[in-house]
Order: C-alpha cells, then sequence, then structure tokens
C-alpha cells in the first residue's frame, strides 16, 4: 500500500537525506500529479546486486510522491561522508497499474547515433545536515541540453498502463499528426496515412478527431486542432473530417508532451488515440522548452506525463512510428508513450506501439487496426433523406438521430449472441453494430429486421431493402429481403459487412379544395313551355285606329269594330348573366300600345285582327315556338343564371326564344293580310 503523506524527513546533523519526486498524470501544462506506491532504491553500481543496505536505501514514495532516504553516519570522518549513490527503480517496483521505463531513447533529433542509457541518477557526495533534493539542481534537474541527454525535469517517470480498446466494431478516435519540419515532402504520405484510417472506418459506427503538433499544439503553422468528433460512418462524414486537415501545412519541433495534453485537456472521451510521428520529441511544455534539434530525458519524460493524462480518462493510446527517425531503440520512446506491446505484424487489437518504414504502410496497419475491430459484425448505417425525394435518388440523405431500433437474429446453429437489439444513440453516427460470436461453425445467415417509425418510410435501393458492403474488400454483399422493411445477408467469422438502410418522411396527400366552374351542377334537361296568351282590351273610343292595352289578363271584350294593323319587328333577344325584366322583352313598335308580356321568358302569338263595331275576334291560332334547342354546356366566360336554380342558362336558350318570336311575328302578318283580303 502507498504510504500516506508525510513531510520530507529533516536530516540532522550526521546524517543526509535524498528525495525524489515522483509523478504520474500531467495536471497543467507545467505541473505533475505525484504517485504514490513507487519503490526505489539507492546502489553503488547500476544493476549490480541489491541495494546498498536494506534498512535506509530502499524507499516507497507517498500519496505525495515523495520517496525519501535518510542516509546514516554523514557527518564529518563517518562512514558514509562524501559517498555517492545512485537512485534507480526497483524491478516492477511500480504500483497496479503501471509499469517501468529503466530505459529511453536519447541522441540526435533525426534518429541518427541513437543512445539508450539506464534511467537512473547519480547523487553528490553525502555531507552531513543536508538534503538532496530530485527537484533541486545538481542532482536530477537539469536545463542544460546538448549532449546533455540525461538531463532530467526532476520528477521520476512512469507509464499507466494502456486501456484496452472496447471489443466492438465503431470506434471514437483522435488522431494526432506531427507536423515537424523532419516530416518534409512525406507530408501528402503522412495525410494519405491519415485518410486511409478514415476510409477504414467508414460503414462502422465511429467518430474522428484531429490534433496537430511540431514544438507546440497546435503545431505553429495550423490556426487550430479539431477536438470535436465528426462521424465518419458514411463517405460524406469521411470527407468532412478529412477536408479538416487537407490544407495544413508543416513547422519546426517536435513536442509529444504538447501534442498529448491537448488531447487531455479535451472535453471529449476518445476511445483511442493514434499518434503519427517521424521523430522522437526535441521540445516540451507549453513554452518549448529544451533545444529542439535533440532528445534528453526530460523531452521524453513529460510526453510520458501528458500521454498518462490521456490515458486516465480511458483512452488507448497507440504510437505509430514511421520513418528512420522512429526506427530501432527509439522504440523505447514509443513504448514509454503508450505500452509494451510491440506490432509484430499479427497482433494490430493488441499492439500498443508500431515501427514502420513509411507512412503508406502505416496507412495500412491503420486500416487493419480498424478492421479488426469489426471482424465479424454487421455495421447498420441509417440514412434519412429528405421529404419527396425520390425512390432513384439518394441525394442529400443524413444521418439518423437517436432512436432508431433494430433487431439482429439468426437460424444457424453454433452462433451465440443473438438475437440481439441495438438502438442509434445521438452520438451522430446514425449506426449500430451487431458482433455474434461464432462458436462452432465460421459463416452464419442474420436477418436484420427494423422497428419503423409510424412517420417514415422505407425507400428500397434497386428493390432491395438494404444495401450492404464487404468492408475488407468493397464489394457488394448480396441481401434477401424480409418482410416489409428487413432483410437478411450472410457473414463469416472474419468478414465485417456495412448495411445501409435508407428512410424518408411519409409523404401526406393533401386534400385538395374543389375549384368552382361555370359547368352547371344539375343535369335534368329544362323543359318548358310558353304558359300565356296575351289578350287585349280597348281603352278608348273606337275609331278607324283605336287605342288598346294589353292586359296579362282579359276583363271585357272591345266594343265598335276599330280597324287597325299592327306591325311586329322580332328582335334578337340578348341575354344576361340573370333573366331580364319582362319591360325589357321585345315587343311590337307599330301602335303607341304595344302589348307588353307578363313573363319575359314566354312568348305568344298577337291576337287576330278585327274591325270596330264588331265582336272581337277570337285570337287566331298561334303558330307553334320552334322548341327550344337543347342546352350546350356555356362557353368559357358564358351562360346565364337561372334565378332561384343555382344553375346557368345555356346561350343556346335565348337564341331559341329569338326564333320563336321571329315565327309568332310571321304567322300574324299571314293572319292579318287573309282577314284584309
Amino acid at each position: 500500500m502507498p504510504e500516506a503523506p508525510k513531510s520530507v524527513p529533516t536530516p540532522s546533523a550526521d546524517s543526509s537525506v535524498i528525495t525524489v519526486r515522483t509523478g504520474g498524470d500531467r495536471t497543467g501544462a507545467q505541473t505533475v500529479r505525484g504517485l504514490p506506491g513507487v519503490r526505489l532504491a539507492l546502489f553503488t553500481q547500476p544493476d549490480n546486486g541489491p541495494p546498498v543496505d536494506i534498512a535506509w536505501g530502499e524507499c516507497t514514495s507517498d500519496a505525495d510522491g515523495d520517496c525519501s532516504f535518510t542516509i546514516p553516519q554523514t557527518g564529518s570522518g563517518q562512514a558514509n561522508a562524501g559517498r555517492t549513490f545512485l537512485v534507480a527503480q526497483v524491478p516492477n517496483g511500480v504500483p497496479d497499474g503501471w509499469y517501468t521505463n529503466p530505459e529511453l531513447r536519447v541522441g540526435p533529433g533525426s534518429g541518427s547515433d541513437s543512445e539508450h542509457p539506464g534511467y537512473f541518477f547519480e547523487t553528490p557526495g553525502m555531507t552531513g545536515g543536508t538534503t538532496y533534493a530530485s527537484t533541486v539542481p545538481g542532482f536530477m534537474l537539469s536545463s542544460t541540453y546538448g549532449t546533455n541527454y540525461k538531463a532530467s525535469g526532476g520528477v521520476w517517470q512512469n507509464s499507466r498502463n494502456n486501456p484496452r480498446l472496447p471489443a466492438h466494431c465503431g470506434v471514437d478516435v483522435a488522431l494526432v499528426l506531427d507536423l515537424s519540419a523532419s516530416v518534409g515532402s512525406a507530408l501528402p504520405q503522412l495525410k494519405d496515412a491519415a485518410n486511409t484510417f478514415a476510409d477504414a472506418l467508414t460503414g462502422t459506427p465511429s467518430r474522428m478527431a484531429v490534433f496537430s503538433f511540431d514544438q507546440a499544439s497546435p503545431a505553429t503553422s495550423v490556426s487550430a486542432n479539431h477536438p470535436e468528433l465528426r462521424p465518419v460512418s458514411t463517405k460524406t462524414g469521411a470527407t468532412a473530417f478529412k477536408r479538416q486537415y487537407a490544407d495544413w501545412t508543416l513547422g519546426k519541433g517536435t513536442n509529444w508532451d504538447q501534442g498529448l495534453w491537448a488531447v487531455a485537456q479535451s472535453p471529449e472521451h476518445y476511445e483511442a488515440v493514434v499518434v503519427l510521428t517521424d521523430g522522437n520529441p526535441t521540445r516540451f511544455a507549453d513554452d518549448a522548452q529544451g533545444d529542439g534539434s535533440r532528445t534528453h530525458f526530460r523531452d521524453v519524460e513529460n510526453g510520458i506525463f501528458s500521454a498518462n493524462a490521456v490515458k486516465a480518462t480511458g483512452s488507448r493510446v497507440v504510437a505509430l512510428g514511421v520513418g528512420k527517425g522512429v526506427e530501432g531503440v527509439s522504440a523505447l520512446n514509443l513504448r514509454a508513450l503508450s505500452g509494451p506491446t510491440a506490432y509484430d505484424g499479427t497482433n494490430p487489437g493488441r499492439a500498443d506501439y508500431y515501427q514502420t518504414a513509411d507512412f503508406a504502410a502505416a496507412g495500412q496497419q491503420l486500416r487493419d487496426l480498424a478492421m479488426v475491430q469489426c471482424k465479424g459484425s454487421i455495421s447498420v448505417v441509417k440514412q434519412i433523406l429528405p421529404a419527396g425525394a425520390s425512390d432513384d435518388g439518394l441525394t442529400g440523405a443524413v444521418n439518423a438521430g437517436a432512436g432508431w431500433t433494430f433487431d439482429a437474429s439468426t437460424a444457424t446453429a453454433g452462433i451465440g449472441g443473438m438475437p440481439a437489439t441495438a438502438t442509434t444513440t445521438d452520438d451522430g453516427t446514425g449506426s449500430v453494430a451487431f458482433q455474434p460470436s461464432f462458436t462452432t461453425v465460421d459463416h452464419g445467415v442474420f436477418t436484420i429486421a427494423e422497428t419503423q417509425h409510424t412517420d417514415h418510410e422505407l425507400v428500397t435501393v434497386d428493390g432491395r431493402n438494404a444495401v450492404c458492403t464487404d468492408l475488407g474488400t468493397g464489394r457488394p454483399v448480396d441481401v434477401a429481403n424480409t418482410g416489409t422493411t428487413g432483410f437478411s445477408v450472410g457473414l463469416d467469422a472474419g468478414q465485417a459487412v456495412s448495411c445501409t438502410v435508407y428512410n424518408r418522411p411519409e409523404q401526406t396527400t393533401p386534400t385538395s379544395t374543389p375549384t368552382p366552374t361555370s359547368t352547371p351542377t344539375h343535369t335534368a334537361k329544362p323543359t318548358w313551355k310558353p304558359t300565356w296568351k296575351p289578350t287585349w282590351r280597348p281603352t278608348g273610343t273606337p275609331s278607324p285606329k283605336p287605342t288598346w292595352t294589353p292586359t296579362g289578363k282579359p276583363t271585357s271584350k272591345p266594343t265598335g269594330k276599330p280597324t287597325w294593323t299592327p306591325t311586329w319587328t322580332p328582335t334578337q333577344p340578348t341575354h344576361s348573366p340573370r333573366p331580364t325584366d319582362p319591360a325589357d322583352s321585345p315587343r311590337p313598335t307599330g301602335p303607341a300600345h304595344t302589348p307588353r308580356p307578363t313573363a319575359s321568358t314566354h312568348t305568344a302569338a298577337p291576337p287576330a285582327p278585327w274591325s270596330p263595331g264588331s265582336s272581337p275576334a277570337p285570337p287566331g291560332p298561334a303558330a307553334r315556338p320552334a322548341p327550344p334547342a337543347p342546352p350546350a354546356p356555356p362557353a368559357a366566360g358564358g351562360g346565364s343564371h337561372l334565378a332561384g336554380t343555382g344553375a346557368s342558362m345555356p346561350l343556346a336558350w335565348p337564341a331559341a326564344a329569338g326564333a320563336a318570336a321571329c315565327a309568332l311575328g310571321t304567322a300574324l302578318l299571314v293572319v292579318t293580310r287573309r282577314r284584309r283580303s
């Protein structure tokens, strides 16, 4: 158990104190939290047997991270006066969850002339009454760089164990890109490697963020990091992510510390943090300390503390060294940053660090890392099309939000983990993943059924309910529809398949309001006949030309035998939207008093002529009016209104009435001439 906090002991006149500060996680740009439970010892020679004295030659750091030795007999002339010691860590002298770094790589930043001295420090000669602290210049702490490769910050480093990646397809990952000048002409290849990683995650429930560093973070040549996680589950999302660093340029210096500290300060949580670098660190801290051309203990120590802060959040750190600048013993520093397991070509899911010759190979290794997480899985990406989108176009599709549920099942024996249900979240990927366990078989057929939202409808693609792709080969995978919205697909144990399902908001048919037209609302053929005949009554003393007034109903018989010759000039009636007033009906033009019909829509023949002094002759036979023409559909804007019916009068009716009037006039003239003759 780590010791409780306690004060560093005070030496007596005959003793000396050596105190070492041990560190764990970075807490600020230039501050580190103490690490309790670290065990150190005093040696006379490195790796040469046990400590100098078991009673006082070992210490364990307390809760403040202080590990202190009290050296006896250091007074003048005593046994340990003037004696020096080597402070080193005992094997496995770390608390649970940590590992030691007994050696670190130092030397030129180019990677040439590398050295890997042991991580131990020599104390000054002992003098009674004196305390020797690691954070005081002269013991561990040194700001003299150059070839003083063991220059330290005075805080003993140890590394956190690397968290494991979650065992599922899809990952939230931060990509940390080295933009130091040493990348040189390989910058396009570095970006290609990053692109390959993003493309490999497309089709899975994955999101990515991107950071940069040179002697600072963001790199001095870059305006900003992009810590926000962006979904790369679709090609559109991956393209948007890659666009963020497409125009990045190179700076100078290599500061692992600040690159990782920027990640540690992000409010986002990353399941994996991938550092893509071509060289060892030559700077540290937020004010770019170090000489910028060589790697010292202090440059690496600070990178370790920031990596610890990242791991403390549960993020797995993967260090990928590219090129000669990080080959050979540079693995020691990559190991200290991430974890003790090197990539051996077969363990992409378990490797903590990689060393590769070029960025093209690095891209392939990152792709392998993505694929191993999705081995034996089916990812389902839900895309929502705009309302009204056609079935033959997928333009404008976006990732679904939270709440879309899929059920997976299989009838294949020997497969575990089924049935299973997964629901999309608000992570922006619109995706879920199913990862069955293949126990006794290496292939199965799986049915995926969607719980359809009532306000959306499935959009098929070439008649299929889903479009599936083999993520390893990029080739289409056969799909069979099951039910209205489900589908089935085959999967091998080592295969990763991604299927996209499209929906759009359901279209509602609007209720249309009928547009009024001039078409009559009735279909019955109107029928009518004249129902009255005018009668005539003289109104004055008979004379050769009596005067008379027509009335709607005869009240008396005329006296005398007036003679008169009426004239009748029929005119073509005009129509109007409504029936005309009777006063506007056509009438004879001869006598001063002309008969006025009582209804304009009915026409009758005038009476036969009669002589003064005789009884009025009965009205002559009226000519039969021509039957009205059958109604025809009104022309645009035409037709008259039939009062009280709500229907329109066809234009042919007034024409028929005019024809009838003409016939009646002709008949009257004929009768008159006969009587005269």
